[in-house]
């Protein structure tokens, strides 16, 4: 026993000796390595120093330098995942007004409340205990199926709808999803009766905020690997599932509005309506849809993610989501279908003061993508960083998706979105309003001048009298 102890002694002081010359080694190499740097970057000319490198940087974007390299790579438009790098629409100009006695504030925040109707007069509403949507995201084409379930069960969690996106659907994703939106999409999949009696509520997709209607494909390669997702696709062996431009079937207003009446004949009442992107054309696109008498209207902001839309096109397609918001609310007043048609609206909303803004400016709902993604992985990210992005647990051509749990990231959605939801009650609260559709522009001020004037709101530096 005393050699044993010895022996333990004698190790842990080896292990002791051998960590302390470490340390003292690897600080000697440290500054062999930064002395060597420091000269180089002080005293060569810049043609020859390695810190011209962050001038370039910083001239065009550490951004537009790396995708510059990956053009010159490979040939191609680099797929940017998520979005624009910067947001445009000025929602962190936008103050709310507490209350104090001219207007007393309300004594219990939980008392404010959540719930939304969606398509108030379809012959089945969709009904929703908050007013944060799960934006249209696809299986497949973008998102793994445990992703897709994740989404809808903690959409079911929180109250809320998921939403199909543009993929094929996915029966696991309905089981998952006490309320589902199905996409119509511009892609011949997902159109079947069987499919739409499914829904409990049809969206047909336009396209996105910040990729508009660009078509897309999927290679044959990609789904020769997948022989599922090319099933669920309707693509034959050796052919490329494509997503067109526009909707093939109602290339005209009047196909449009049998496609509507087709729809609505097949789901039996409940809600259906468009996803489009926001454009400068927003009102003559408007003053078709209207026609067709649709129960929402969904607006996707130049601000919205995406699976990978061309890094070039995401920063230079579009309009801001909060000027399209105003600019359809406006329209659909001056129309008098404020109460009939409902508005949806998303793009670069990220937080419970965000969604309630949007609520201020005339949206009925809010739908959430890359924030609802974000929140889902939460501390499962750990699983694949440093060494490989998050998209990598998600995606479905990410290879490490299968590590993803499902019901860890369900919850970390449900807890998102009922934090996000309470805090917009503790606001709503403190302006005396006792629903947070109440909430509105004049419970909004700006220190901007102009955006002031353009929403018809008070400039800070204003009296209210």
């Amino acid at each position: 026993m005393k050699l044993f102890g010895l022996g333990v002694l004698a190790t842990i002081t080896g292990l002791t000796v051998f960590i302390c010359l470490l340390v003292v080694a690897s600080r000697g190499i440290f500054h062999l390595i930064f002395t060597f740097l420091y000269k180089r970057i002080t005293t060569e000319r810049y043609w020859s120093n390695v810190f011209e490198t962050y001038n370039l940087a910083k001239m065009i974007g550490l951004g537009r330098l790396v995708e510059t390299e990956l053009r010159a790579a490979h040939g191609q438009p680099p797929e940017r995942p998520f979005g624009r790098r910067n947001m445009v629409s000025p929602w962190n100009d936008l103050y709310f007004n507490p209350v104090f006695f001219h207007r007393l504030p309300l004594l219990d925040y939980t008392k404010v409340g959540t719930e939304v109707v969606i398509g108030p007069e379809a012959k089945y509403p969709l009904k929703l205990k908050i007013p944060i949507l799960i934006g249209g995201m696809a299986y497949g084409t973008a998102l793994s199926a445990k992703t897709k379930q994740a989404l809808a069960l903690g959409a079911t969690m929180a109250g809320t709808v998921a939403n199909t996106g543009n993929g094929p659907f996915l029966p696991a994703e309905r089981a998952a999803a006490e309320k589902l939106i199905i996409q119509y999409a511009r892609g011949s999949w997902a159109k079947d009766l069987e499919v739409l009696e499914k829904a409990d509520a049809v969206e047909i997709q336009l396209g996105q905020g910040l990729w508009g209607p660009a078509p897309a494909e999927i290679s044959p390669r990609r789904l020769a690997r997948n022989p599922k997702l090319r099933h669920l696709l309707g693509a034959k062996p050796g052919e490329k599932a494509v997503i067109p431009p526009r909707l093939l079937e109602a290339e005209t207003d009047r196909e449009l509005v049998d496609l509507v009446r087709a729809i609505r004949a097949h789901t039996d009442g409940v809600p259906v309506g468009f996803k489009l992107g926001a454009t400068q054309w927003l009102e003559r696109e408007l003053e078709i849809l209207i026609r067709t008498k649709p129960d929402f209207i969904a607006i996707d902001g130049m601000e919205g993610g995406t699976h990978g839309g061309l890094g070039s096109s995401l920063d230079a397609l579009g309009t801001p989501t909060l000027y399209a918001l105003v600019r359809a609310r406006r329209f659909l007043t001056a129309k008098k279908l404020t109460g009939k048609i409902s508005l949806l609206v998303g793009g670069g909303l990220y937080s419970g003061m965000d969604f309630l803004r949007a609520l201020a400016l005339g949206a009925d709902a809010v739908f959430i993508g890359t924030i609802a993604l974000i929140s889902l992985v939460h501390t499962q990210g750990v699983k694949v960083l440093p060494w490989e992005p998050p998209t990598k647990l998600i995606y479905e051509g990410g290879w490490q998706k299968k590590k993803l749990n499902i019901e860890q990231g369900a919850q970390s959605l449900a807890n998102f979105l009922k934090a996000s939801v309470q805090e917009m009650q503790v606001a709503a609260l403190c302006l005396g309003k006792a629903h947070l559709s109440a909430v509105d522009k004049n419970d909004l001020s700006t220190v901007n001048r102009e955006l002031a004037t353009y929403l018809g709101i008070k400039w800070c530096g204003d009296p209210t009298v």
